[in-house]
């Protein structure tokens, strides 16, 4: 008897980039982090997408059935999917911090290594991509569209964190 093809799962995405917001669905293969920092890739695919653009002319909104997006451009995801969320492991160690990204200040709870001090988080990072919980958003320009400014879960790009610091609050 034939195997059954794997199934992959869909998850709906909101992603923000230097120069646009995408809406779509996700496809990946593995657990998601995986397959962000997957070296081997270097492009992320995306499903059923509208893009908007961050800056004021003539793109306005596109549709498309699929398009891609070069990994290096995605500075924050928002999972829309509370299994894809829970798909999403961290380490056990939380600390509050403020992180300062293109377009969006983020509050939220960062999970470190138990001997990792609360400055070598970004440098000790396996990958590019990783979890914060908790998260409060702060747009630092008028979103074309819809991006929550609070999340469980928001999946950043630390190649794209201008500044970063403890939150004192």
């Amino acid at each position: 008897m034939p195997l059954a093809p794997a199934q992959i799962p869909h998850y709906p995405v909101q992603v923000l980039t230097p120069a646009y917001l995408i809406q779509g669905i996700l496809e990946p293969i593995g657990p998601i982090i995986n397959y962000l920092n997957d070296v081997n890739r270097q492009y992320i695919p995306f499903l059923d997408a509208t893009v908007n653009s961050l800056a004021p002319g003539p793109l306005g909104k596109v549709t498309r059935p699929q398009l891609i997006i070069p990994k290096t451009d995605l500075v924050a995801m928002y999972l829309d999917d509370a299994n894809a969320q829970a798909s999403v492991q961290h380490m056990r160690r939380v600390e509050r911090y403020i992180a300062y990204l293109p377009s969006l200040v983020c509050r939220g709870e960062f999970h470190l290594g138990t001997d990792t001090r609360w400055q070598d988080i970004l440098s000790l990072l396996v990958g590019d991509f990783f979890g914060i919980t908790a998260v409060t958003a702060f747009p630092l320009v008028t979103l074309p569209g819809p991006f929550p400014q609070q999340a469980d879960l928001l999946i950043i790009n630390r190649a794209h964190v201008r500044m970063l610091h403890l939150d004192q609050a």
